[in-house]
């Protein structure tokens, strides 16, 4: 399959599966998984002529049922062009694909379409209307958002389908106004020009003027015009590589928004802000945030864009060509909320450091969506790669990495093994006791070793008690004796078992060491400590 049909296949799949089985998200999310790996790196560009469709110059032969469908729905939506650029976020392509999937009929003109568009983040994906349209039926006031410039294309008379009778009955202001955007969005006159908003404007006010302005604005007209002001203000500012004062803008519109709370004017800011920060712009934000004086400010406005901010720290933790980056980045992952779900696709990533950075972010932030594919990488060829996955299966814990942290604890690697044990949590990872007590028994790294009877003390079950208890004794007389580092390493691991572990202690108080007499005596002394 040719990659201009891949995409025109995998679109109209995601498209076709959204209309038809809206609950069927695993396979959504699959087909839709597909679709961003044909798009690729490069732009996306979509005709629908008078005979046809066309991806990327390619003609797309129409009897497939689900691609004719999906030219069938782009003529009824008055669509004659699509442009997807290169380096669309996820997100935002999906949006625009959620947007695209709704019955014909649900967008009462073209210009509702693309207000929709800008209401739900998708405003970069630019759609044009046949080149035979004039959208003459448009009122040309001062408010209304022309049509967008577009290339030439052949004449497309083919008439879109009738609309869906059950969502055909959509109203138009008298002004032109467009209203029923959705839940999430506002209608194109409380909103302005805002996605008209020109670099060219002069004399260009300063953000504290532009939101003094905003907090006592009277009227939704003002707070747009005051909008596409600042958005202005931001665009000039990305324009001119001044990010902190890009920043700047960004954080005032957050704080305006929560001022709002679910106002009108409050979602103005929010789809402000999304038009202010696109992919060029919030990747130098996130640049701000591993370190210096903007780094809260640009973390709360990457935790603010959500999944968008996200995928934005993982690419560039991916790519980081330092430590000191590297930790920046990997502290801020910490701090996001949404998004969690890039992070454990990008397990599987072909470069092992981007593995190793992942899994430990997996680890810091308790994945446990993230175990499975942890799980998968417990046998990865690098070892750096397997230290990091054992320690992040450690401090996740949990039923399910037992099998895997069983595999790590026997991993020839003494620094696995090691990572492996000191992840281990006692409290989640209970069906570990027999592991760790075979494998400290035949140990012969002695840091190795100590690290595993520490993890039994944090068990602290029965079985793990029992085998630190054997593992703390002499030995025979003359032969097998153990030795003292051994013993004082099981004693660690008896004093972190908490009270429970008292009478082995006290079996050793009359030991004929007195490293061991000494140390036993200690534990038992701060046993019931905290």
């Amino acid at each position: 399959m040719t990659g201009s049909l891949a995409i025109a296949a995998d679109l109209a799949r995601v498209i076709s599966l959204m209309r038809a089985r809206p609950d069927a998200r695993e396979e959504q999310r699959a087909s839709f998984r597909l679709l961003v790996s044909s798009i690729g790196a490069g732009d996306l560009v979509a005709h629908v002529h008078p005979d046809g469709l066309s991806i990327n110059e390619t003609p797309i032969p129409t009897t497939v049922p689900e691609i004719g469908e999906l030219e069938a729905l782009l003529r009824a939506h008055g669509i004659g062009e699509l442009r997807v650029p290169a380096g669309l976020m996820t997100s935002t392509l999906l949006s625009f694909v959620r947007t695209l999937a709704a019955e014909p009929g649900t967008y009462s003109s073209f210009d509702h379409l693309v207000a929709r568009l800008d209401a739900v983040g998708a405003g970069s994906v630019q759609v044009f209307p046949p080149a035979s349209s004039a959208l003459a039926d448009l009122v040309p006031t001062e408010n209304h958002r022309p049509p967008q410039t577009r290339p030439s294309v052949p004449p497309a008379p083919t008439p879109p389908l009738p609309p869906d009778p059950r969502v055909a009955a959509r109203s138009r202001a008298d002004d032109g106004a467009l209203n029923d955007l959705g839940p999430d969005a506002l209608s194109e006159s409380k909103v302005g020009m805002m996605h008209f908003a020109t670099l060219e404007m002069k004399a260009m006010p300063k953000v504290e003027d532009i939101v003094t302005d905003l907090g006592t604005s009277k009227s939704d007209a003002a707070t747009g015009d005051l909008l596409n002001t600042m958005v202005a203000a931001g665009e000039g500012s990305a324009s001119r590589h001044e990010w902190t004062a890009l920043l700047k803008a960004a954080i005032a519109l957050i704080e305006l928004e929560a001022k709002g709370g679910a106002s009108a004017q409050s979602r103005a800011y929010g789809i402000a802000l999304r038009r202010m920060l696109p992919r060029s712009a919030l990747e130098p934000i996130a640049k701000l945030a591993t370190s210096g004086p903007y780094k809260a400010d640009a973390i709360t406005v990457l935790r603010r864009m959500g999944a968008d901010g996200t995928e934005i720290l993982l690419s560039l933790l991916s790519q980081a060509p330092n430590v000191n980056d590297r930790r920046g980045y990997f502290n801020a992952l910490t701090q996001m909320t949404e998004g969690t779900n890039l992070m454990v696709h990008m397990l599987g990533h072909d470069e092992w450091f981007v593995v190793r950075n992942i899994a430990e972010l997996c680890g810091e932030l308790r994945l446990e969506e993230a175990i499975p594919q942890l799980a998968k990488r417990v046998t990865h060829p690098d070892e750096r790669v397997r230290r990091a996955v054992a320690g992040a299966l450690g401090k996740i814990g949990g039923p399910g990495t037992v099998e895997a942290l069983r595999t790590a604890l026997k991993d020839q690697s003494p620094a696995v093994r090691l990572q492996a044990a000191m992840g281990v949590d006692g409290r989640k990872t209970r069906g570990l006791a027999m592991t760790l007590a075979v494998a400290a028994e035949e140990e012969h790294k002695a840091d190795v070793q100590r690290e595993m009877f520490l993890a039994l003390g944090r068990i602290a079950s029965p079985e793990a008690l029992q085998a630190l208890s054997k593992a703390a004794e002499p030995g025979g007389r003359f032969f097998k004796r153990k030795p003292s580092g051994v013993r004082l390493a099981a004693i660690e691991g008896l004093h972190l078992g908490g009270p429970s572990a008292a009478n082995a202690l006290k079996m050793l108080l009359e030991d004929e060491e007195s490293e061991v007499r000494e140390a036993a005596e200690k534990a038992l002394a701060t046993l019931w400590d905290g």
